[in-house]
């Protein structure tokens, strides 16, 4: 059975490289905050195209992680520290980043604090 890969809780601010794009905050998988701090510059495909929607959010970070049939997805997983899915969890250990591009998450208690430390 394919994992379930919904944004419960999140909060933090969106950035391209050093370049801070939005402050944003998930409850309960609903966007109860996103506050732009570009003027709509430089966001991700799904935010500039899809508009800003929890769905939108919860595509961009879907296509950040690596499928559940994926080789060494287990493995993955436990040099994460992780045992099972847990999204939420996955999106923070990663901070959004997939390394194919200069997107990423600075989460205020969690990961790295500037896109050096990625």
């Amino acid at each position: 059975m394919a994992e379930v890969r919904l944004i419960n809780n999140l909060k933090g601010i969106l950035y391209y490289i050093d370049t801070p794009l939005m402050d944003f905050e998930i409850k309960n998988r609903e966007l109860v905050k996103a506050e732009d701090l570009s003027n709509g510059k430089l966001y991700p495909w799904e935010l500039a195209k899809l508009g800003v929607s929890y769905g939108s959010f919860n595509q961009f970070f879907q296509r950040r992680t690596m499928r559940e049939g994926c080789m060494f997805y287990r493995e993955h997983l436990k040099a994460l520290g992780m045992d099972r899915m847990d999204f939420d969890l996955y999106i923070k250990k990663n901070n959004g980043n997939n390394h194919l591009d200069n997107y990423w998450v600075k989460f205020e208690d969690f990961g790295a604090k500037c896109f050096a430390e990625l």
